[in-house]
């Protein structure tokens, strides 16, 4: 964050008990928040993107995952090239999966590895392996999504995401998968076809809302992004990250008070998440501001 946007929001000042701001200091203050939204995305264990905390939990037959909800797809990670090029995509003669012993095998493994031993690079060769075996196992192409993730490979998640979708069209998880990894690569139009198509087939996903909302953001459309985020809270009580972007819009409202609860909600669902050490310096900015 720069020191232009530092010093705009500490010049905030009160007068006779009520906030006294100018328009050009909430603006300051409204771009330290969305560099703040934008910088803070990554998929821990994946933006944990940060992003598919729902794809997680219903796709780690292996055992419990525990994930940060910065996106629900979070990019504190470094992107890391990816080593191995993407498979054609597969005739859609027969979506149906064939019952193979190597497929398990090769999927029992690769869960082994991305959900227990939280290796998602080794992780890759075997969903590889099972899709090679398989190409019309869309889990397999999710599982494969989610390890790119982690390992923030955003264009190799995208192609699977993509190829979960063209084997399943009607796997919502896929779609939001595609978007999301189209946010992390600051593609939001297209992210913006995928997860409303996401919303289609599932309108009760928070993650799917709170994804839509970052790529209407991401197009400065704020306030179409509202009542998205506001979905994604309703839908899931715990889920840390949109409080940080609901902060952003209140902060585009001219509202720092609205701002500083929902920054302090953040921190108090994710005290040790991506987003925690510059949230609490806005929070504390904003309450000297607000003399507080």
């Amino acid at each position: 964050m720069n020191r232009d946007s530092t010093d705009s929001i500490t010049a905030l000042s009160l007068e006779k008990g009520a906030p006294s701001y100018s328009a050009s200091s909430v603006r300051s203050l409204f771009i330290r928040g969305k560099v703040l939204l934008k910088a803070g995305y990554t998929i821990p264990g994946m933006h944990k993107p940060a992003f598919l905390l729902s794809l997680l939990l219903l796709l780690s037959v292996a055992g419990s995952v525990c994930l940060s909800q910065e996106s629900s797809s979070q990019a504190s990670r470094p992107a890391q090239p990816s080593q191995s090029k993407a498979t054609p995509t597969p005739a859609p003669e027969s979506r149906k999966r064939r019952s193979v012993a190597e497929v398990e095998d090769a999927m029992s493994k690769g869960e082994e590895l991305l959900f227990k031993k939280h290796d998602a690079k080794s992780s890759i060769e075997e969903f590889r392996r099972a899709i090679k075996l398989d190409p019309f196992y869309s889990q397999g192409y999710l599982l494969l999504g989610l390890a790119h993730m982690q390992l923030g490979q955003w264009t190799d998640a995208q192609w699977a995401f993509e190829e979960a979708a063209k084997v399943d069209p009607e796997n919502a998880k896929a779609w939001l998968g595609a978007g999301s990894a189209l946010n992390e690569q600051k593609n939001f139009a297209d992210a913006q076809k995928a997860l409303e198509h996401s919303l289609e087939l599932r309108a009760d996903s928070a993650e799917a809302h709170y994804e839509l909302a970052r790529s209407l953001w991401g197009l400065d459309k704020w306030q179409a992004a509202e009542p998205h985020v506001r979905s994604a809270i309703e839908l899931n009580k715990d889920y840390a990250g949109p409080h940080a972007l609901l902060g952003n819009i209140y902060i585009q409202r001219q509202d720092p008070q609205a701002a500083l609860r929902e920054f302090q909600e953040y921190l108090r669902l994710d005290p040790e998440g991506s987003l925690a050490p510059a949230v609490r310096q806005i929070v504390a900015q904003l309450k000297k501001a607000l003399g507080q």
